[in-house]
């Protein structure tokens, strides 16, 4: 009885202040598709603000953020021809170029292809309001290459009309130019912004630029109605591929160019667009219902070192249509979500030989490298998905999701094929259906301390980019007898207000998965892949955020992964592998420490990060030559800010590598150039001046 009446007594003391600190949690969308705290969610999501992003940092890639959050890598290839390579739990760390494994949103646009390949340099920092990261079973909600999601949203203008303008200058003439313009006019709200970023990189050959043009357009056409555009525009002009390097290369000087990089000038030229319409509108209290529709270009021409020079010409549209409705069933809280995705794409594939030096001219010959094809896909699913609270220290949460994905092949080459050692006919499709459970309780201990557990299954389709070869030798293909991988995953946790001022959250994971892709035979840049591997994945993900006195604040990560393969194979690239074996590109422990002090008088923040990655295989048969050292690299930053009547100032100056660890900040996996450096001591100052018409 007296132990009941002390816990009786902490839960009241505690309700106390528990709606004050519950703040220090962030709101996401990502995980119900509707507004909810995240500290009473049974799953694992951390989000990350605009302004967090910005602060003191350039605002050219996700991964000067990413590693903030635990679970999640997002790696900088040391080559802006190449994706950003984004990793959650070890899902996507195998794509050899783009994103594979994780889905990608902007303002609930997909950036992912109906085949499942994504790309996220489209994303915009400097309108960024915040972005998502979400990790275990309920990703597969997302249907297909979902093992985990990331979603940024674009933030609404000011109430004001503003104009902003900023510039920032670093090592390896980086520079980066921005300008902002947004507002409240009547029901319309607006932000516009455009930015030029160029570096010569790092590396020899590397030179690079892209502009990028973002905006978000809303009409709040009645209390009820709202309408809002949004639209995004990259353009890379000129972005030249150092390439990886060898391990040998990389040990003589990391900063090199990778074989032929710069004898056949490798390079890419990329273009890539999209625009959507999202209308929200309320039936009543109870019910809403949300439409987005969209449609995209994009156009990559890559030439590279082998003398073979690969396009793609894509045209990518879809919707999404859901109903939720907010209501009781027995006098508690029911949410329900239904819903319907629609997406399809079209690629026009062309691979040809080219000559000579400087600017170079395709040459369709007869060559067994040449290629032209459509491939096209799309894929229809239908998800549910419900939460309910059946007593105020429980939630329930499960979904739903049936997913059926089309790929077909078409062959356009019209050239001659005789003395070709196969046919030129590599047409061919297939269809994938799958349905996706996912289901999660939280319990709530006291208002400042939850416990959760989740399961779900998910599955992972091939890539038009995994089906293209079936002989890495000949170029024969498609290679459409793959399945799709499929997963199980399950994840126990908690989440805590150690103090009012302290939060701390606890994940323990498994995923089991049948079935994973791997690449079975490499000729160049020719990749075989099979469906032929089983896989387990387990570990913990660990992150504290405390507001220290003083005006201190600690933030610290940490993630356990261990991953292995559990049967063997044989893969000609790197040789035989064996079960127990570690996958390659996933690291096994990582972490991320920070430690800001802030001066609120003068408006003065500052912190000193340290980012830490363990070790990591390039290879699946995890030969020690392939395998890139553990490393610890730490970054300073500060800045300043100003208000002076309708002008506000900022400045910002950060050291990235300060003790210049040489270390490789990527591996490409199963690749015979498997390092890709990361880069060494370098500096950034930046100035961002606004002015409000008011």
């Amino acid at each position: 009885m007296k132990i009941r009446l002390l816990l009786l007594s902490l839960f009241a003391s505690t309700s106390a202040f528990a709606d004050d600190v519950r703040q220090l949690s962030p709101t996401v969308v990502t995980a119900t598709r509707y507004e909810t705290n995240s500290f009473d969610l049974p799953l694992s999501i951390d989000a990350v603000t605009g302004s967090e992003i910005r602060d003191a940092r350039t605002g050219a890639n996700l991964s000067e953020i990413a590693p903030r959050i635990p679970g999640v890598v997002i790696n900088y290839r040391s080559t802006a021809a190449q994706e950003l390579s984004i990793s959650t739990r070890g899902f996507g760390a195998r794509s050899q170029f783009g994103v594979k494994g994780i889905r990608i949103y902007a303002d609930g646009i997909p950036l992912n292809s109906a085949d499942g390949q994504g790309q996220a340099g489209s994303i915009n920092i400097d309108t960024l309001g915040q972005i998502e990261f979400l990790r275990g079973p309920f990703s597969a909600l997302y249907g297909n290459s979902s093992g985990g999601v990331v979603q940024a949203f674009t933030r609404d203008g000011a109430k004001d009309p503003t104009i902003t303008v900023g510039a920032s200058s670093g090592t390896w003439n980086t520079n980066k130019q921005s300008i902002t313009y947004e507002g409240q006019a009547g029901p319309v709200n607006y932000i516009l912004n455009a930015y030029q970023y160029v570096s010569d990189g790092y590396r020899e050959h590397s030179q690079h630029r892209r502009d990028n043009f973002n905006g978000k357009i809303s009409y709040q056409f009645s209390p009820d109605t709202k309408f809002t555009f949004v639209g995004n525009y990259m353009d890379q002009p000129y972005t030249n591929d150092p390439n990886a390097l060898t391990p040998d290369q990389y040990k003589a000087n990391s900063r090199s160019a990778g074989t032929n990089a710069i004898s056949t000038n490798s390079r890419l030229y990329r273009i890539n667009s999209y625009g959507g319409i999202i209308i929200d509108h309320n039936l009543s209290e109870k019910d809403s219902l949300r439409l987005m529709a969209y449609s995209g270009e994009r156009s990559n021409l890559q030439y590279l070192t082998t003398g073979a020079a690969a396009e793609i010409k894509r045209e990518t549209e879809g919707f999404d249509f859901r109903w939720i409705r907010k209501d009781l069933f027995l006098s508690r809280p029911l949410n329900f979500t239904a819903g319907l995705a629609y997406d399809s794409m079209e690629d026009i594939r062309s691979r040809y030989t080219y000559s000579g030096t400087g600017v170079y001219t395709p040459l369709l010959t007869t060559s067994i490298s040449n290629r032209r094809e459509k491939q096209s896909a799309f894929s229809v699913d239908q998800y549910l998905q419900a939460s309910y609270e059946p007593t105020d220290r429980l939630l329930v949460i499960a979904g739903l999701r049936h997913s059926r994905v089309n790929i077909k092949n078409e062959d356009l080459y019209f050239g001659d094929c005789s003395g070709r050692p196969t046919a030129c006919d590599s047409t061919g499709q297939v269809t994938y259906t799958n349905t996706s459970p996912v289901g999660g309780i939280t319990f709530k201990v006291t208002p400042l301390l939850n416990m959760y557990a989740n399961y779900g299954r998910g599955f992972e389709t091939p890539t038009f980019a995994e089906t293209t070869y079936s002989n890495a030798d000949s170029g024969a293909g498609p290679n459409l007898s793959m399945v799709p991988s499929k997963s199980k995953n399950y994840e126990i946790g908690l989440k805590a207000f150690v103090t009012s001022n302290t939060r701390m959250n606890v994940a323990l994971f498994k995923v089991d998965t049948k079935n994973e892709i791997v690449v079975i035979a490499n000729n160049g840049s020719q990749n075989v892949y099979d469906s032929t591997a089983n896989t387990e994945r387990k570990g913990i993900e660990f992150s504290l955020d405390s507001r220290l006195p003083y005006n201190f604040n600690f933030y610290q990560t940490y993630t356990y992964l261990d991953s292995e393969f559990k049967n063997s194979f044989t893969n000609t690239v790197g040789g035989f592998v064996a079960a127990g074996n570690r996958l390659s590109g996933v690291y096994k422990n990582t972490a991320y420490s920070e430690l800001s002090w802030k001066y609120p008088v003068f408006n003065f923040s500052s912190a000193i990060e340290n980012i830490y990655y363990g070790d990591v295989h390039g290879y699946d048969s995890n030969a020690s030559d392939r395998k890139a050292d553990a490393f610890s690299i730490v970054n300073l930053r500060a800045s300043l800010k100003q208000s002076y009547s309708n002008w506000n100032f900022s400045e910002f100056v950060r050291a990235d590598n300060i003790f210049d660890e040489k270390y490789v900040g990527n591996v490409r996996v199963n690749n015979s150039a498997t390092f890709e450096p990361g880069a060494p001591r370098n500096y950034t100052v930046g100035i961002t001046s606004s002015y409000t018409f008011k």
